[in-house]
Parts: C-alpha cells; sequence; structure tokens
C-alpha cells in the first residue's frame, strides 16, 4: 500500500473511533432526559396523525439505505472516470497497465 493510502486510512481510522467514541456519551444523555420526561409528564397525548410520521428509526434506516446509494453511485462514477483516464495516471504514476485494458486500448 502506498504511504500516502496508509496515512489516510490512519486519519480515517482516528475519525472513525473519535465518531464511535460519541455514542455511549450520547446514549446516556438521550436516556437521561426521556427518564426526566416521562417522570414529569406520565401520560403524553398521541397525535392524531401519528401513523402518517415515520418512526425516528424508519427515517435513519431510510436515510441510510438513501446515502448508500448515493455513495455507490459516486463510486460507480468515479471508478469509470479513474478507468478512462488510467492511461495518463498510470504513465505518471509509474505503473503498469493491466494486460487486459491495453490489450483493449488496441483493440479499438
Amino acid at each position: 500500500m502506498p504511504v500516502v493510502l496508509e496515512k489516510l486510512t490512519e486519519v480515517q481510522d482516528g475519525v472513525l473511533d473519535a465518531i464511535g467514541k460519541v455514542k455511549e456519551p450520547a446514549v446516556k444523555t438521550v436516556t437521561t432526559v426521556i427518564d426526566l420526561i416521562t417522570e414529569r409528564v406520565p401520560e403524553l397525548p398521541a397525535l392524531s396523525f401519528g401513523k402518517e410520521i415515520p418512526t425516528p428509526a424508519e427515517l435513519i434506516n431510510n436515510q441510510h439505505k438513501f446515502a448508500k446509494s448515493v455513495i455507490d453511485i459516486n463510486k460507480e462514477i468515479a471508478l469509470a472516470i479513474a478507468k478512462a483516464a488510467a492511461p495518463v495516471t498510470d504513465k505518471v504514476l509509474d505503473r503498469k497497465a493491466a494486460p487486459k485494458a491495453a490489450a483493449a486500448r488496441k483493440a479499438s
């Protein structure tokens, strides 16, 4: 793995670790607030249109599915562009073109 990717991966791992550390205090805080609310307001009225509103988990799952789709299509586009640029980037980065790619270019 190139040194640049090693460093980038280290930074990415650090970011993911930092984000992961937020979970426990966030859940604890929300639990404390919810406990306080349910103690003070034991009977919360139901909304008449409540069945029309998604739950927080449904919203989160929906948005996660959408974000994954956006990331997947962005990756597909970026890889296609990288493949198109490979004749130049392979030379600049001193990489050997894959035999299939070289044969395909000669056939074109």
